[in-house]
């Protein structure tokens, strides 16, 4: 049968790891991969269940605020804000505070 070559890119330390181990079970790493291939084949899938890992509550918020800061830098892109300083950026807020204050009195005054 003809065989080809597959070549695979990895960590060095998970190769090194996965070596020994496989050498602790009498064979090599393409013996493990044939084997793998051939259950996977055999089974019309991955011959293993593949689950999504559980997330602590620590790591559920950690993704939150990475979903938010990346939303956030979306916007600053989006609206032209992504390159302001931290000055600007505090310049802006207060205008926008004086504005609402402004509107704030004016309301009162035609009421």
């Amino acid at each position: 049968m003809a065989m080809s070559v597959l070549q695979i890119r990895l960590e060095e330390d998970l190769k090194n790891e996965v070596s020994a181990l496989f050498d602790r079970l009498g064979m090599d790493i393409p013996t493990a991969v044939r084997i793998f291939f051939k259950r996977a084949v055999a089974e019309r899938g991955l011959p293993f269940e593949v689950k999504e890992k559980k997330l602590s509550d620590d790591e559920i918020e950690s993704d939150r605020l990475l979903v938010a800061l990346r939303k956030a830098g979306e916007m600053a892109e989006k609206n032209g804000a992504a390159d302001m300083t931290e000055e600007e950026i505090e310049a802006e807020i207060k205008a926008a505070r004086a504005e609402r204050r402004a509107r704030k009195v004016r309301l009162l005054e035609d009421a």
